[in-house]
């Protein structure tokens, strides 16, 4: 008898994506926002189906607008088996390529810039299709229709900065002492240390390719190359803003996950690989050289360009005042206090402006920290402090699901002709 060929017969099979999900609002209790359209829209469509043990890889792309709001239909010749099928969109070819050339098809991917996965609508999204029971993997038979489904999830996350701002002027943001004045549009922020890399499909425990802190080097993440007070302008903090509805926020700027394991021992190195907001406000002081609660115009007009001056070496009662140059600071303290310093002991707030710094999510305490994809992180400054205390802002950090308006999930039917 001659030798049979034992490769696997291939069948068609015909695959049924509806990618259209029913727009409704979320309740106000639970915790998601959705995005905004520019970041649901679906271009590209990419299945990669390949057997159980990760071989015979094959892809099958959609493109066209709006393919979120359609039903496609995709035709395949494949073997009868177990299989795994993962899902991407917005992906381009160069990564297409990429995850089907990789051993488990799951390799790390390097941006030169966050646009890469955001501009021009195309914020890549990726899954893995299940079963009904939510079976990762999915026996493809002769003749048999099997359903499965694909729930999407974007591989950046978004970070605001919000105020509390005054009851009275919610022009003004929240100060710990009455002593100064900071408008809210005076108020920005700039992302720092964001990764470069991630992984196309989500790993299970969250790990990102720079996951192990020790061995991370500084040059896998993005710095941030402009100072903050020339970036993206903090908005006002409203609860209400922070549910699903026609008012939810929906600002903020775009980072790849970032998580890493934390050597408790060594926290040291966390701030070079951890994500942090750099933030700026310009602070009018209301005390200045031996004045006390100007109003803004009048603390103004003392000032040139806004720029104040603090004496390092101030008493504890003398703190609060603030200088329109080091010389008025050097005749104040000693008229008032019979306090001898130099200009040395003064520090200068050129423009008023202050720089303060604020993780995402603190890496202290936390084994897995920082930034996990599809989250939306809403910070909250309540309340700014004067210069020369210890404490200089109270940030609470809210976290959202980030959810997919329209196609949240993807139904998948799998029909054999055979």
């Amino acid at each position: 008898m001659e030798e049979q060929d034992v490769k696997q017969p291939q069948i068609e099979a015909q695959l049924i994506l509806s990618v259209s999900t029913p727009q409704t609002g979320t309740r106000a209790e639970e915790t998601t926002l959705t995005g905004k359209d520019v970041e649901n829209e679906c271009r590209n469509l990419t299945l990669f189906i390949m057997n159980a043990d990760g071989s015979g890889i094959q892809d099958y792309s959609v493109r066209g607008d709006n393919l979120q709001n359609k039903s496609l239909i995709f035709n395949i010749e494949t073997s009868k088996g177990q299989k795994k099928i993962f899902v991407a969109v917005n992906m381009s070819d160069a990564q297409i390529a990429k995850i089907k050339e990789a051993t488990d098809h799951n390799p790390a991917l390097t941006i030169s810039n966050i646009t890469d996965i955001t501009a021009d609508n195309n914020f890549l999204m990726t899954g893995q299709a299940v079963t009904e029971d939510g079976n990762k993997t999915i026996n493809i038979e002769a003749e048999k229709t099997t359903k499965v489904k694909a729930t999407l999830t974007r591989v950046v996350s978004k970070v605001l900065l919000t105020c509390s701002t005054k009851e009275n002027n919610d022009k003004y943001v929240k100060l710990i002492q009455d002593n100064g004045y900071i408008r809210l549009d005076n108020v920005h922020y700039v992302l720092d240390t964001t990764n470069k890399k991630f992984f196309p499909f989500t790993k299970p425990s969250n790990e990102d390719p720079n996951f192990n802190m020790s061995k991370t080097d500084a040059s896998d993440f993005f710095s941030a190359t402009n100072k903050p007070k020339n970036e993206e302008t903090a908005v006002k903090y409203d609860a209400n803003r922070v549910q699903e509805g026609a008012n939810k926020y929906t600002e903020g700027l775009y980072c790849l996950e970032n998580t890493f394991s934390v050597n408790q021992e060594d926290l040291t190195h966390a701030k070079e690989i951890a994500t942090y907001l750099k933030i700026a406000a310009k602070f009018t002081p209301k005390n200045i050289d031996g004045s006390q609660n100007l109003s803004e115009a009048n603390a103004n007009n003392k000032l040139t360009d806004g720029t104040f001056y603090t004496c390092k070496k101030a008493p504890d009662n003398a703190k609060y005042m603030c200088y329109s140059s080091i010389q008025n600071g050097i005749d104040y303290l000693k008229s008032t206090y019979n306090m001898i310093v130099d200009n040395e002991d003064f520090t200068t707030h050129a423009g008023g402006w202050q720089y303060y710094e604020a993780f995402v999510n603190s890496p202290v305490f936390s084994d897995r920290a920082n930034i996990v994809r599809n989250n939306y992180y809403i910070i909250n400054i309540t309340s700014f402090t004067a210069p020369l205390l210890e404490k200089t802002i109270e940030v609470n950090t809210i976290i959202r699901s980030w959810t997919i308006k329209g196609k949240t999930t993807i139904d998948v039917e799998i029909g054999n002709n055979n």
